[in-house]
This record gives structure tokens, sequence and C-alpha cells, in this order.
């Protein structure tokens, strides 16, 4: 008898874990823009997938315990006794099943391949990088990134982009210093941005404002990978490219706010922000004060 082929899931698909597992997603960043990564949130009743593989990788994060999960990473196979903040790792291409006879609540991330190929070109040093499959281990930083991720598409949409960007950065950085065989060292790089790349992008950011600002194009603008310009312009600035984004369009919105009859709804549209819901709260976040108020 011929034994089945491993299932291909292309998770850029929304329905592509439906071959997989019991219930759609109850979050999915498929429609919020996001590049390179994505995000689903599941429960799950207890289940049994079939033996499958993706061409990204796939980041799965346990959001309450679980006893007795059964789960095969190639020809590899473990017991699991999952608590929250507990991350397992598949890379592309890795055949990979699950089991439990217990309802599931995790958050899958996905991050493309190619992505973080360029990432470790550009940020380890010297030689290719295996990101190997880890069976669930806890890893508080990457449960972080889960929650923040979560939380930003939950409020945000389609205006947590840039946000995502940032995150997916960090988290690829993440996983070749830290689930990579051999241990590769992440090159540190002091003293910030030189003063004249430094001013060629905020004078950059200044100007598109209104834009959906990325991290890809605030890097490019000063020719540099997005993982070493992230760095240094936090260096400089002591904040990170999504932060400053946010203080310039606050500060802008409160000059407009003063000295304009514009409604608040056109003034968060003016300086970027997806909706009038997302001004608001980054606005009293940073100030403590409402736009409404500060017009009073």
């Amino acid at each position: 008898m011929k034994e089945e082929e491993p299932l291909a899931i292309d998770v850029t698909q929304v329905d592509s874990r439906s071959k997989i597992l019991h219930r759609p997603p109850l979050l999915t960043s498929h429609k919020a823009g996001w590049e390179n990564l994505g995000l689903e949130y599941h429960l799950q009743p207890p289940y049994e997938s079939p033996e499958h593989y993706a061409r990204h990788y796939t980041v799965v994060i346990r959001m309450k315990h679980q006893l007795g999960l059964e789960r095969w990473l190639g020809e590899r196979h473990k017991s699991e006794n999952c608590i929250p903040g507990d991350v397992a790792l598949i890379p592309p291409y890795v055949i990979h099943r699950a089991a439990t006879s217990q309802e599931s609540e995790f958050i899958a991330l996905t991050l493309d391949a190619d992505m973080v190929s360029n990432i470790a070109y550009e940020a380890v040093n010297p030689d290719l990088v295996e990101i190997i499959p880890h069976f669930s281990k806890y890893d508080p930083l990457i449960y972080q990134i889960g929650l923040a991720l979560k939380t930003a598409l939950q409020l945000d949409g389609l205006g947590s982009r840039l946000y995502a960007e940032s995150l997916r950065t960090a988290l690829s950085a993440h996983l070749l210093q830290h689930y990579s065989a051999p241990k590769h060292i992440i090159q540190e790089y002091r003293g910030g941005l030189p003063k004249y790349k430094l001013q060629r992008v905020v004078e950059f950011i200044i100007d598109h404002l209104s834009e959906d600002l990325l991290l890809g194009a605030m890097a490019q603008e000063v020719g540099m990978s997005q993982y070493h310009f992230a760095r240094l312009f936090k260096q400089s600035t002591g904040l990170s490219p999504y932060q400053y984004v946010i203080h310039c369009r606050v500060e802008r919105a409160k000059m407009l706010l003063l000295q304009s009859k514009l409604k608040i709804s056109e003034i968060a549209s003016l300086v970027g922000f997806a909706d009038q819901s997302q001004f608001t709260r980054h606005f009293k976040r940073l100030l403590g004060v409402t736009p409404t108020e500060i017009r009073k």
C-alpha cells in the first residue's frame, strides 16, 4: 500500500491550515498587508494533523497549559507538556505533524524564508546559517513578540504594518542567534548612524508622514540593511524607527490641532494614522491628553 505524501501547506493563503486543523483561526493577518510575516491565532479542539510542510518558517507559540501534545519533526518525536510561552520552530520543508487530546490555544507566526536568509547574510558572519527544528521550549522574547503582534493586529489592523515589520526583523535576528547550528554571533555596531544619514532619514520620515512608512523604505533611503539600520537608528535617537515615526506623527498632529480647524479624523489621516481611534490612543499615551482636550 502506497504511503500518503506529506501535504504542502501554503501559509500565505487564509484557508491553508484547513487541511490539517478543524477550525479556522480566530484572528489572522492575511488582510493586514504585512510583508513576509503572517500571524494566526487559534483555539482548536483535540486533533491529529496529517504530515505536512511549508515553504516558510513556522513559529508556534503556546498560549495555555497543555499536557499530552505529541509532536513529530522529521524523523524525531517528542511528548510535550506545554506551558504559556513555549515555542516550537518548524523550518521550511521540514515534515511536521502533531496530535493532542486537549483543546489547544496558540499563535502561529510564519516568516518568509528568503527574507530570513537576507538578514542572515547581512547580520551573521561569515558562513551559511542553518536554522534547525526545535521542539517546544520556553522563550519569553518570542512569546512577547507574539503577544505584541496579536495586540497590534487587533487594535490597528492595516495601521500595524510598520510595527509588524520592526518585530519581524527582531524575530528573525533572534532565530538566527538562538535557533541555528552552529551558533553564530550577531555583529554589534556601536556609535549610531552617521549624522548625515540620521538627518537624511529624519527628513525622509517628516516628508512622508502621511504615507505607509515601512522599515525597508527608511533603510533604503540611507543605503543600509533593515537590521543594521534599525539598531543604529535606536542608538542615535533612543527610539526604534516605529516609535520615532509615532512621535513625529503625534507632534505634527498637535501643531495641526492648535493651528487649524481641521476635523480630528482629517488630522489623523494627514499624519498617517490608520483611523481616529489609533490616533487618539497614541496621542493620549504620549501627551497625556486626548486630541479633543488639547483643543479646549
